[in-house]
């Protein structure tokens, strides 16, 4: 299959966005741009479709997707109601990188794209995927654009590494804004309840809506049996080689005790570390990357995943990533580095 490639940095002309449109009703996967991470999508209400996409990606079956809608009208026509505190976020963060988990109107969708009758709902804010949705009055299932397991692509080149011939077309946008999934929060129970941590941080929900509960998949290393969201169940975000999480400005003897247990070669080493500590290693390490400033997390995660899939190219099978405070944004990142690392921290030894 050839992939077709359209490049639309602020908007697609009308031949284009019709011929998109046109191949989403027909069944075709296309990646398109987001604000979080570039997604591959599907018809929602087209279950050979939606299947597909869990065959291309290699993804679990009972890993559940997230709808993108581009008008609000929309979510009252695929969810049973909207609470009080659902309203309140979506006036505050919707366009935006927020999932809301809802119940879903009854038989509406293929079987897995929800657990257990809800699903997981949000509004990219991204001019050209908005433009695609709300003119073919569209509702998109798409988990990331990425093999599943990999790290999620933010740029259109990585949806190109995995998927180049495997689906029908890419919409090229540039860069992420965020770098990093939505945040998800599910508005099922009466407690309001956090899934995933994202950009939109639990102080700024709070800050809306009152206390959240964190779900306890996200305090430990507690594995689920059931994922009421995607991102909670499996690995994910993962490098092709070993990463160790180390604290800033680790001790170079420790560092320097994993690489001899490990025995890889110099030139197969990375260090993932913030600007500002990048002059305390003295590893004879191949690769070192900066993943900005310790005190800028947006920017340490806008760069994560750009960082692990070079070290993928370049071969890389030994990682050490610096780690933050699980605060705010930290719990984001820290989130994602876990998932990353498959829990896997220096200290710990293994």
């Amino acid at each position: 299959m050839k992939t077709e490639y359209f490049k639309a940095l602020e908007s697609l002309d009308n031949v284009a966005l019709n011929l998109i449109i046109d191949a989403y009703k027909k069944g075709e996967l296309i990646a398109f741009p987001t604000e979080t991470v570039y997604g591959l999508g599907a018809d929602a209400f087209n279950e050979e479709a939606v299947n597909l996409v869990y065959k291309v990606k290699g993804r679990p079956s009972d890993n559940p997707l997230i709808l993108h809608i581009g008008q609000l009208s929309q979510l009252e026509e695929i969810v049973e109601t909207i609470p009080e505190k659902g309203k309140s976020l979506i006036k505050a963060f919707w366009p935006g990188p927020l999932t809301l988990v809802l119940n879903e109107k009854k038989n509406l969708f293929p079987k897995n794209i929800g657990i257990n009758g809800t699903i997981g709902v949000r509004m990219p804010n991204q001019l050209v995927t908005e433009a695609i949705f709300s003119q073919g009055n569209l509702v998109i299932a798409a988990p990331s654009a990425n093999l599943s397991g990999r790290p999620s692509p933010t740029t259109a080149s990585h949806v190109l590494e995995d998927l180049n011939g495997k689906i029908w077309g890419i919409i090229d946008s540039g860069p992420c804004e965020e770098g990093i999934e939505s945040t998800i929060v599910s508005l099922v129970d009466t407690e309001p309840i956090l899934l995933r941590p994202g950009s939109i941080t639990q102080e700024m929900i709070e800050e809306i809506i009152g206390p959240i509960k964190i779900d306890d998949s996200l305090l430990s290393d507690y594995q689920v049996r059931v994922a009421l969201a995607p991102g909670m169940k499996y690995k994910h975000y993962a490098p092709e080689g070993k990463s160790y999480i180390i604290k800033p400005r680790e001790s170079n003897d420790a560092i320097l005790k994993i690489i001899e247990k490990e025995n890889i070669k110099e030139e197969k080493i990375a260090l993932l570390v913030f600007e500002n500590n990048k002059s305390h290693y003295q590893i004879n390490a191949g690769h070192f990357f900066t993943l900005g400033k310790e005190n800028k997390l947006q920017e340490v995660i806008h760069n994560f995943y750009r960082v692990l899939r070079e070290c993928d190219k370049l071969g890389v099978e030994l990682l050490f990533i610096e780690s933050s405070k699980e605060e705010g944004l930290g719990f984001s990142y820290m989130n994602r580095l876990k998932k990353a690392a498959n829990y896997n921290y220096l200290d710990k030894g293994d």
